[in-house]
C-alpha cells in the first residue's frame, strides 16, 4: 500500500491503531482533555487541538492555526458517531462520504424516512418540535428520542394517552433540546447486526441478541447481548445479510462498518430500529472478533484506505456474549479488572468511562464471556453480572475492594 496520510476527526484510539497497522500516517483532531491519552499514540506534530472536534468551525480554525487544511491529507474521516458529519464537511472530496450520506447515519428522522421509502418495516414516526406535535401523534404507546444522540441518551417512553400528555407537558423544560422524534412502540426482542459494507454490498454480518431490549435497561436487569452462532442457525445469518443489504442501500452507506438494530416481532417480522455507520459500544467489537475472527476496526480502516476486506474465516466453535457490569450510584468501590478476568469464562474485560452526568445506575466495566454453547454462555453472563453486583460496596461504607484499572489483555 502506498503511504497515506489520514486526518481523523475525533479521538478514537482503536481507529488510530488500526490505521497505523496498515501503514497510514495519522493526524488526529482532539479536544484538549484528550491530549494525555492521545500522547500515547501520537506526537505533538500529529495532534490538532480543537475546542469542539465535533463542530465544523472549531475544527477548521484549529487546522488553520496548525497550518493545515483538508487538501494536505489523502483521506479525512471519523470513526466516532458525533463527528461523522463534521468529517464529511471538512473533508469535502477527501472524505469517504458526503455530508448528505453522513446525515443519513445520524439523523433519526431522515433515516426512518429513507428506510420507510425503501419498503423495510419501520415504526410510525413524526418530528416533535413543540408539545402540540406530541399531542397530535396518535399512538397511545411510544418512544420520544433526540434526533441525533446515541446509547439511549435522552430517550423517554409513554405507555398510554395520559402518559403521552404528561410527557408533552415536560418538553418545554427538557434538558435535551428539541426537536425530537416520536415513534410508535414496536414489540419484539431486539437484535443487533454488526458488519462490513464495501462497494454498497454487505460483506460480513454478525447477529447478536440483547439480553433485554435497551429501552428496558433502566428498569434493572443486565445490559448486554449473546452472539447467535452461524452454525446453529445459518438461516438467521442469511436473513440478516439480506436485511442489512437493503438497509445499507436505503441509507446510501457504501463503504465502512455498521451497527444496525432490528426488532424481531412475535410473528417473525423484522422491524428496522436504528443504524449507525460506526462500531458498536461496550465490548461488542471484541465479541465479534472472538466469535467470527473479524476485527471491525481493521475492516473500517481498510475501507478508509481503499484496501480490500479480509477474507471470511470460520466462526469459533464456542459461543460468546458480552455484558456491561452494573453498579449502583454514587460510584461504589468495585472489583478490580483482574478479579473480573479471573471469573469463569471471561475472555476480556475493560473499564468504561464515567457518564457525563450523575446517574442512579453506572456501568463501570464490560466483559466478554465464552461458553461451550449459547445456553452455557448465557449462564456465565448472568452469573458474572450477579457476582459483580454482589461485590460492589456502596460509597458510604468502608471498602476493601480495589478500583478498576486499565484493560486486561
Amino acid at each position: 500500500m502506498a503511504h497515506r496520510h489520514v486526518l481523523l476527526i475525533g479521538w478514537r484510539p482503536d481507529a488510530v491503531e488500526a490505521l497505523h497497522r496498515l501503514g497510514a500516517e495519522v493526524t488526529c483532531v482532539v479536544a484538549a482533555h484528550e491530549l494525555p491519552a492521545a500522547g500515547a499514540l501520537l506526537d505533538d506534530a500529529h495532534t490538532v487541538v480543537a475546542g469542539d472536534p465535533y463542530a465544523t468551525e472549531p475544527t477548521l480554525a484549529a487546522l488553520a492555526r496548525a497550518g493545515l487544511s483538508a487538501d494536505r491529507f489523502d483521506v479525512v474521516t471519523s470513526q466516532f458517531e458525533y463527528s461523522l458529519v463534521n468529517a464529511a464537511v471538512v473533508g469535502g472530496a477527501r472524505s469517504r462520504m458526503s455530508p448528505a450520506q453522513a446525515l443519513l447515519l445520524r439523523d433519526k428522522a431522515l433515516q426512518k424516512r429513507r428506510v420507510r421509502a425503501a419498503g423495510l418495516p419501520v415504526a410510525d414516526s413524526a418530528q416533535v418540535t413543540r408539545p402540540a406535535d406530541l399531542h397530535g401523534f396518535a399512538h397511545s404507546r411510544g418512544v420520544l428520542k433526540p434526533l441525533d444522540l446515541s446509547a439511549g441518551r435522552g430517550v423517554r417512553t409513554w405507555a398510554d394517552d395520559a402518559g403521552r400528555t404528561l410527557l408533552a407537558g415536560t418538553l418545554a423544560d427538557s434538558p435535551t433540546p428539541g426537536p425530537w422524534l416520536a415513534e410508535s412502540w414496536v414489540d419484539g426482542t431486539e437484535l443487533h447486526l454488526d458488519g462490513v459494507v464495501r462497494a454498497g454490498r454487505v460483506r460480513f454480518v454478525s447477529v447478536g441478541r440483547y439480553l433485554q431490549n435497551p429501552l428496558a435497561v433502566h428498569t434493572g436487569g443486565p445490559r448486554g447481548s449473546l452472539m447467535e452462532h452461524p452454525d446453529h442457525d445459518p438461516g438467521l445469518y442469511d436473513r440478516a445479510g439480506a436485511f442489512a443489504d437493503r438497509a445499507m442501500s436505503a441509507l446510501d452507506h457504501h463503504d465502512g462498518v455498521f451497527h444496525l438494530e432490528v426488532y424481531e416481532q412475535p410473528d417473525g417480522t423484522w422491524v428496522f430500529g436504528e443504524c449507525g455507520g460506526r462500531i458498536a459500544g461496550g465490548s461488542i467489537d471484541v465479541m465479534v472478533r472472538l466469535q467470527h475472527g473479524v476485527d471491525l476496526h481493521e475492516e473500517w480502516a481498510r475501507a478508509v484506505l481503499g484496501l480490500p476486506p479480509t477474507p471470511a474465516r470460520p466462526a469459533a466453535v464456542t459461543s460468546f456474549g458480552h455484558v456491561f457490569l452494573a453498579a449502583p450510584g454514587p460510584r461504589p468501590a468495585l472489583p478490580a479488572l483482574p478479579e473480573i478476568a479471573a471469573r469463569p469464562g471471561v475472555r476480556h474485560t475493560a473499564a468504561q468511562p464515567p457518564p457525563p452526568a450523575p446517574a442512579a445506575r453506572l456501568f463501570p466495566a464490560t466483559a466478554v464471556v465464552e461458553g461451550k454453547d449459547p445456553r452455557h454462555t448465557a449462564e456465565l453472563v448472568y452469573d458474572l453480572a450477579d457476582w459483580f453486583d454482589d461485590r460492589c460496596v456502596p460509597a458510604s461504607r468502608p471498602a476493601d475492594a480495589r478500583p478498576l484499572r486499565e484493560e486486561t489483555p
